[in-house]
C-alpha cells in the first residue's frame, strides 16, 4: 500500500493488517510519526521507505517484498500516494503541474510496472486510487484533475491487458474528504507562494482582490469535504477481499448519484453548475482587452486583410 503516512492509506494498512493480513506499507518518510504509528500499532505491518518518483527505491521496495514473501503470493497493490494543488492555471507554475503529474501518474505507472510480475504470479490486483475530480473539472483543479483523469485512463487500459492473466484492475474514485491532502491551510500557502512567483503582469490583471476572494473561497471549500474517511477506506477494503471486485468504487453514495446526474449535462450547464457551487470569483480588476466590431472596420485593419489576400492570390499564380 503506498501513501501510508497519514489518511486513507494509513488507516487501510492498520484495518487490513487486524484482518490477519502481511501489509508492507510505502511511506514516503519512513522515520516520521506516520510510520512509527503503523509499527507501534500493528502485528504484521513492514513499513517500506518509498517515493514513488525515486526508481531506486521503487526497484528496492519490489525486493524488500520478494524477499519477504515467505512462501506466499503479492495478492494486492494500492497506488494511494498522491498530492494535490488547488490553483488557477495562470499562477500555478509548470513546475507545480509536473510535480504533480510526476507522483500522481507517473509513480503509479512506475510502482505498478515495478510490482506486475510478482501481481501475475498470484493472479492478484491492482487498486487505484483515483478521484471524481477525473470525470470532471472544476475551477481550480485543473492540474489535480488532470493526474486523476490519466490515473483513470491508465486503470482503463491496464484492466482491460491484464484480464488475459487473471490480474483485476480497480479504481477507488472519491469526492472531496477531509485528508491532509486537502488541509486548508497548506493550500492557501501554497497559492501566496505561487501568487508571489506570478509575472505582475498576470498579477496586475487579476488584482489582489481577486486573489484574497479565491484565498477565502478555497477556504470555504475545504469545510465542505466530508469527514468520514471510514467511507473511503471500507471500499478499499472491498476492492482488496472481495473475489469479485467491481471495476470502480464510488465511495458515498449521493456522490456516486451527483456524479452520474452531473455526466448527464451539457457541458455549459455544467460549467454554470461547478461556478455557482465553488463560489469562485468572477470579477479580476481588469476587464480582458478585445477588438471591437468598430476596429475590424478600421482602415488599418481593412487595409491588412486586402494585403493578406493579395498575398495569397498572387502566391497562386503559376
Amino acid at each position: 500500500i503506498l501513501g501510508c503516512d497519514s489518511g486513507f492509506g494509513h488507516s487501510l494498512a492498520l484495518n487490513l493488517d487486524r484482518q490477519g493480513f502481511t501489509v508492507f506499507a510505502g511511506c514516503l518518510f519512513s522515520d516520521r510519526e506516520g510510520a512509527r504509528s503503523l509499527k507501534e500499532n500493528s502485528k504484521n505491518i513492514q513499513v517500506v521507505q518509498l517515493d514513488v518518483t525515486d526508481d531506486w527505491q521503487v526497484r528496492k521496495a519490489v525486493q524488500t517484498v520478494k524477499e519477504n514473501l515467505n512462501g506466499k503470493v503479492l495478492w494486492a497493490l494500492v497506488n494511494n500516494a498522491g498530492i494535490a494543488t488547488f490553483q488557477e492555471i495562470e499562477w500555478c507554475s509548470v513546475t507545480q503541474f509536473q510535480q504533480i503529474m510526476d507522483v500522481n501518474v507517473i509513480g503509479v505507472v512506475r510502482v505498478t510496472k515495478a510490482f506486475l510480475p510478482l501481481l501475475r504470479g498470484g493472479e492478484g490486483r491492482v487498486i487505484n486510487v483515483a478521484s471524481l475530480a477525473g470525470r470532471f473539472t472544476v475551477p481550480a483543479f485543473a492540474a489535480y484533475s488532470m493526474s486523476k483523469k490519466a490515473c483513470i485512463a491508465f486503470s482503463d487500459g491496464l484492466r482491460q491487458e491484464m484480464a488475459k492473466f487473471g490480474v483485476k484492475v480497480i479504481t477507488i474514485e472519491p469526492g472531496l474528504y477531509r485528508t491532509p491532502i486537502v488541509e486548508s491551510d497548506y493550500l492557501i500557502n501554497a497559492n501566496r507562494r505561487s501568487w508571489a512567483e506570478t509575472p505582475s503582469e498576470v498579477k496586475e490583471v487579476y488584482g489582489e482582490e481577486y486573489f484574497d476572494a479565491f484565498c477565502k473561497s478555497i477556504s470555504l471549500h475545504m469545510r465542505r469535504a466530508r469527514s468520514n474517511v471510514g467511507e473511503v477506506v471500507k471500499q478499499m477494503e472491498e476492492a482488496v477481499t472481495s473475489a469479485n471486485p467491481k471495476h470502480r468504487y464510488v465511495p458515498y453514495w449521493m456522490s456516486d448519484l451527483r456524479a452520474t446526474i452531473l455526466g448527464a449535462l451539457s457541458d455549459e450547464t455544467r460549467d454554470k453548475f461547478f461556478l455557482s457551487t465553488y463560489k469562485l470569483p468572477t470579477k479580476p480588476a481588469q476587464a480582458p482587452k478585445s477588438f471591437s466590431r468598430q476596429n475590424s472596420h478600421s482602415p488599418t485593419f481593412n487595409l491588412t486583410l486586402k494585403n493578406v489576400f493579395r498575398q495569397n492570390s498572387e502566391s497562386k499564380k503559376p
